[in-house]
């Protein structure tokens, strides 16, 4: 019995290590839908517009808002069609696409409604490879940027990473210990690990990701500048209809009344300490500074 049981075991073992290896053989992850559209990816249409960032600044409600546009036809993901955060730019280590196109409508469908399609990835914006991996593969596609303050970004950030349990310090501590690893890191440069997974990291980056002008300028570089709408968070909340309306003119539909632009993924959070705002306040300026000079516009955020 005992011989029985070990050997049971160990096969179990065996199937469990295969899965492991094979995920997409994975029982308990398949579907008719996945597969369904995992066959007839060949026959279907890449993304007209992606949503790059930034996190907690608004993309979950912008992408919400834009897919109830009769001409927009969601993104798939996790048998939903509710969200589209599919990360592949960040994540992709081969030229096998289909996945990808997986999660996009039939071309001749979307060609036949003249319609248009597209996702959000809130963090895209961040690492520093994804850029150039976007151009390779869609070198003509709409970039939408949506930014926040940088300080009421990092706090929010660190809120739903605490909620997480990615951090369990004080939001004091967070950014002071992310500002020793900064002066680290331009103190002695030889420990930079030169991991771009580390640096797009939330975590370990929420005072970092707020310093726009850094990562919106390798953009700019890559993109032509008329590829990009930049949009300021405090718009799209406090003036939605006539921020969807340039969105709209942006991606070449027409105009339309969106029927639900109710708050999403809205957290109420207790006020930064002055001491700690005002620090933050003194940090950020040169670079918002910066960012007014890139973006030629003003985003008064130097508060």
């Amino acid at each position: 019995m005992a011989s029985t049981i070990k050997n049971n075991n160990t096969f179990k073992e065996k199937i469990r290590l295969w899965l492991l290896d094979h995920p997409n053989f994975n029982p308990f992850n398949f579907s008719i839908k996945k597969l369904y559209r995992k066959i007839t990816s060949g026959l279907r249409t890449y993304p007209d517009f992606i949503i790059i960032g930034a996190g907690r600044a608004g993309t979950t409600a912008l992408y919400s808002y834009l897919i109830q546009h009769p001409k927009i036809i969601p993104a798939y993901i996790n048998n939903s069609e509710d969200v589209a955060d599919l990360h592949f730019f960040e994540y992709m280590i081969s030229d096998n696409i289909q996945w990808y196109k997986s999660h996009f409508p039939i071309s001749f469908s979307k060609s036949k409604t003249h319609s248009i399609t597209g996702e959000f990835t809130s963090t895209y914006m961040y690492h520093p490879d994804v850029p150039k991996r976007i151009f390779n593969l869609l070198p003509k596609i709409k970039l939408i940027v949506i930014l926040r303050n940088p300080i009421d970004k990092a706090y929010a950030t660190y809120q739903q990473q605490f909620r997480f349990g990615e951090i369990t310090s004080t939001f004091q501590e967070t950014i002071n210990a992310e500002f020793r690893r900064m002066d680290i890191k331009r103190e002695f440069p030889e420990f930079n690990t030169g991991n771009h997974d580390f640096e797009n990291s939330v975590a370990h980056n929420i005072i970092r990701h707020g310093i726009y002008a850094n990562y919106l300028k390798t953009w700019f570089e890559i993109f032509d500048k008329n590829q990009i709408l930049i949009l300021n968070s405090e718009d799209l909340k406090n003036s939605t209809k006539e921020t969807l309306k340039q969105i709209f003119n942006f991606l070449n539909i027409s105009d339309y009344e969106i029927s639900d632009i109710s708050p999403v993924n809205v957290g109420k959070y207790p006020p930064i300490d002055n001491i700690t705002r005002q620090k933050l306040i003194n940090f950020f300026k040169p670079h918002n500074q910066r960012l007014n000079e890139l973006l030629t516009m003003n985003l008064n955020w130097d508060d």
